[in-house]
């Protein structure tokens, strides 16, 4: 992805408008997926602003961290969707968009005006994405849901842990699945209007089923055929493996790799061992062959047994933590994680879009907006004037 500030977009969604009135992170990352893309991105926030604004340390302006991995190429709007002056600049906005994107708790859109069948009386074309917890219906439907709350009624937890310690992943998974799943629906959307006439329509992404249906199938796969469930693989293969001075992570299932895997740690009598010489053998016979490994690879320094596993083809790596990560020659060979300096005086460290198009590529046009940063600019472009901009923000004329 080209840096480019102020640049037109390259990207294969140059032309298309979405305006995302979502929070947070499962809305905010579609929106960003699009924007990275080459989509026009109108961010509408309340005067308040996205509530991620301000989840930095005290004293922070309100571009925290969190809001600026999920908000760049877009331009921030802010409006008062509880008055009517804000909800008809916020129609107005959608009446030549091509997608919405929003996360409101089911019924809420609908309670301010701003709901799908307000949106597609005026613009029958749009595509109208609505990230929920739940889905629209059934239920639970009107129930709040976050991230760690889907991760826990998934079935996941015990997966990562067991039925009497579940364990939970640190890190917004279930959200991000969403955000995912909505970009791509949005792409395919695209595609259908397109061959329907120009029709739109609405496209509902439960988070629960997103996060379940991305997380599960491998976990399920046992049990794909009906029967009772199987003892898990566990910790004995997902973990970190302890070298002398540090940690790898392997994963051995072909016989080659096995057998590249014995050479690594200098073990070749291993390869013709009849317990682990076919993959077979080596499922039946796993818990010998995991602490068999243990003990081989707690002789070798990590640089030493990640060269040889090079060497021989083994599929191993060094395990990072994220500063190391960051220095790995490969990272920054592809340029994974750069540096933007933004114009209120902070430099930010960003990660780039990963599809790399050769035609039409990714650009970053836009830093991460300062709450209502456009307000004006993109109000003007929809024909309203000062006054009307100012009470659909929620200001008096002139502030």
């Amino acid at each position: 992805m080209d840096i480019q500030l102020g640049s037109e977009p390259s990207g294969p969604l140059a032309g298309v408008r979405v305006v995302d009135v979502s929070a947070v992170v499962s809305g905010p990352l579609c929106g960003q997926i699009l924007g990275d893309l080459g989509a026009d991105v109108v961010k509408v926030e309340s005067p308040v602003g996205d509530v991620t604004r301000h989840l930095g340390p005290e004293g922070q302006t309100t571009l925290s961290g969190l809001f600026v991995q999920y908000n760049r190429n877009k331009r921030s709007v802010t409006l008062d969707l509880k008055g009517e002056a804000g909800r008809e600049a916020f129609l107005t906005l959608t009446d030549g968009a091509d997608v919405l994107v929003e996360n409101f708790r089911p019924g809420v859109a609908e309670r301010l005006g701003i709901g799908y069948d307000a949106v597609r009386a005026r613009n029958a074309g749009i595509l109208y994405v609505a990230i929920s917890g739940y889905g629209p219906t059934g239920p639970y439907a009107e129930q709040p849901a976050y991230d760690m709350v889907i991760q826990g009624q998934s079935g996941f937890a015990t997966t990562l842990g067991d039925s009497e310690n579940p364990k939970l992943i640190s890190n917004l998974v279930a959200d991000k699945t969403s955000g995912l799943t909505a970009a791509y629906s949005v792409m395919a959307a695209l595609y259908a209007r397109e061959k329907r006439g120009g029709s739109g329509q609405r496209i509902d992404i439960p988070m629960i089923d997103a996060f379940s249906t991305f997380v599960l199938p491998d976990a399920y796969a046992p049990q794909t055929f009906g029967g009772p469930p199987v003892p898990r693989a566990g910790d004995g293969v997902y973990r970190a493996w302890k070298t002398k001075d540090g940690h790898v992570a392997m994963l051995i299932i072909e016989d080659r790799q096995y057998a590249s895997m014995c050479r690594a740690i200098d073990r070749e009598d291993l390869i013709e061992e009849e317990a682990f010489a076919t993959l077979p053998a080596r499922l039946a016979n796993g818990p010998d062959l995991l602490a068999l490994l243990e003990v081989e690879i707690a002789e070798w320094s990590t640089a030493e047994l990640v060269a040889r596993a090079r060497r021989f083809g083994a599929p191993l790596g060094e395990v990072h933590d994220i500063d190391g990560f960051l220095e790995n020659p490969q990272v920054k060979h592809n340029r994974t994680h750069f540096k933007l300096a933004h114009p209120t005086g902070v430099e930010m460290r960003l990660f780039r879009s990963a599809p790399r198009f050769a035609e039409t590529p990714a650009n970053l046009r836009r830093v991460p907006p300062v709450l209502g940063e456009h307000t004006d600019e993109v109000l003007a472009e929809a024909g309203m004037d000062e006054a009307a901009i100012a009470s659909a923000a929620g200001r008096e004329t002139g502030s």
